[in-house]
């Protein structure tokens, strides 16, 4: 009986982690729309016309870096513009979701916010600037322009922190008042 009731925790605990995530993507994409939406009307244009990278995150370059994996995998790439967008819809929503278990883990190891909601903010971007050079065919960080840099770091930071706050408010009771007693 015991096994059971572990196997359910942990299965309770990983979906409040990634429903985590996935409110922290929701808050992530819409930044992204509202930066995106700011930087079209202030020059003028249509967000097809600008023809500018605002965020790695929020470009073909998650596409870019999907189907270098999908290919090598599973052997498919999206062929269409609606199959590149729906893989960019399926990796942001899915990654960002997914990603999201991983503060509850933090939480459970550091036994304390904010230093999970920091380590948490800290492998996030540490991702970002790892993946999109090996896979999406970005240069590396240090040859990004200023403002993705900046634009990288305020999104992670909104993303972590929605994440983190997201999963203390749907904790448990029992870690609730764990993490309250470290932290004073």
């Amino acid at each position: 009986m015991g096994r059971r009731r572990d196997d359910a925790r942990v299965l309770r605990e990983t979906a409040r982690g990634a429903l985590g995530g996935a409110v922290g993507t929701g808050a992530m994409a819409l930044a992204a729309h509202l930066r995106r939406r700011r930087f079209t009307r202030r020059h003028g244009i249509t967000p097809e016309d600008a023809g500018v990278v605002l965020d790695y995150d929020d470009s073909e370059h998650v596409v870019i870096a999907a189907a270098t994996l999908t290919r090598h995998v599973v052997g498919w790439s999206p062929r269409s513009s609606q199959e590149r967008t729906a893989l960019f819809w399926l990796v942001h929503w899915g990654y960002g979701s997914a990603v999201g278990a991983a503060h509850v883990v933090l939480q459970r190891v550091l036994r304390r916010e904010p230093a999970a909601g920091l380590a948490f903010f800290t492998a996030s971007q540490v991702m970002a600037l790892g993946l999109f050079p090996v896979l999406g065919e970005t240069p590396p960080p240090w040859h990004w322009e200023r403002r993705l840099v900046v634009t990288s770091f305020v999104q992670h930071a909104i993303y972590a922190g929605v994440v983190a706050a997201a999963n203390a408010a749907t904790a448990s009771p029992t870690l609730t008042a764990r993490l309250g007693r470290r932290r004073g």
